[in-house]
């Protein structure tokens, strides 16, 4: 029997269910690092959080306000919210967006105004799908909302 299209059921999935190996920072690939100079909080793509249970291949993570990621962690990019831009030379690209740096960078994100964001030149620059981390239609209002109860309970660096 040929099914229809209608016919397929979704197998719904808990992503935590899935097999992942452990995620560890290896000390020959170096680390690299953010300061953000935004003025607002940046969301920042690190290692795997051991209590994290998507399939991404880094976990999301709050930096704050004129700080630095800590020696040794490797920070792997930043998140750029749907209603913040970045720019690029002469181009300014908008958000949903994230922004990656190799290894054994130091980098660090400013406020160009207060919808625009400049940093050092990056490795990628990804949308939504283009790459296997978490990349949320979330404007900079909603991270903030999300952030809230996180960072009363303080660093999870």
């Amino acid at each position: 029997m040929k099914c229809q299209p209608d016919d397929m059921a979704l197998l719904e999935l808990d992503y935590g269910d899935l097999i992942r190996p452990r995620f560890r920072i290896l000390p020959s690939r170096g680390w690299g690092q953010c300061a953000n100079g935004t003025g607002e909080i940046l969301i920042v793509y690190g290692p795997k959080h051991p209590a994290e249970r998507s399939i991404f291949d880094t976990s999301p993570y709050i930096l704050e306000p004129g700080s630095i990621t800590p020696n040794g962690w490797d920070c792997d990019g930043f998140f750029l919210p749907a209603d913040r831009g970045i720019r690029f030379w002469r181009r300014v690209r908008s958000g949903p967006l994230a922004i990656k740096f190799w290894n054994r960078r130091r980098f660090s994100v400013s406020s160009q105004n207060p919808t625009t964001y400049k940093c050092s030149w990056p490795n990628g620059v990804f949308e939504p799908s283009q790459i296997n981390w978490a990349i949320p239609n979330f404007s900079y209002e909603e991270v903030v909302f999300r952030a809230r109860p996180a960072r009363n309970r303080g660093p999870a660096l």
